[in-house]
């Protein structure tokens, strides 16, 4: 041993038990941390992504006069089949521009298409949301 380090030792009471006291106090302390730091993370979770559940939409009251409450009848697409009741809330007009789209890529590949149900895509992140996510992911 060089003389620097056997001073060093010499003045130091370095049994066993001393050791593992504060081995096993380091680690303690440590993983408390850790713990609290996760329940922190996890409470900071919960407050900032609490959303409201949003409303049902009401059932849209029933015609029955011989004409569907869909139909497109001045479309220059006649052969767009839309569907006949669209209960989530979505436009007649978002569905026949949906429907017109469609007979339109069908006809341009001289396939017959069909919408057969229209609903919203669910939950989706705001643009905002999507280009931070994509720009913290982006590889180096």
């Amino acid at each position: 041993m060089s003389p620097s380090l056997s001073l060093l030792t010499k003045d130091l009471d370095m049994n066993v038990e001393f050791v593992s006291a504060v081995v096993i106090t380091g680690l303690v302390v440590v993983f408390i941390g850790l713990i609290l730091l996760i329940v922190f993370v996890y409470i900071m979770g919960k407050v900032f992504t609490f959303k409201k559940k949003p409303a049902k939409p009401k059932a849209l009251p029933q015609q029955n006069d011989g004409v569907k409450k869909n139909a497109i009848t001045s479309s220059p697409v006649a052969n767009a089949a839309i569907p006949a009741a669209v209960n989530d809330g979505i436009d007649d007009e978002i569905v026949a521009v949906i429907a017109a789209a469609v007979a339109a890529i069908g006809s341009a590949s001289g396939k017959k298409l069909s919408v057969r149900s229209i609903r919203p895509a669910g939950n989706q992140r705001s643009p905002w949301a999507a280009a931070g996510l994509q720009q913290n992911t982006r590889p180096f």
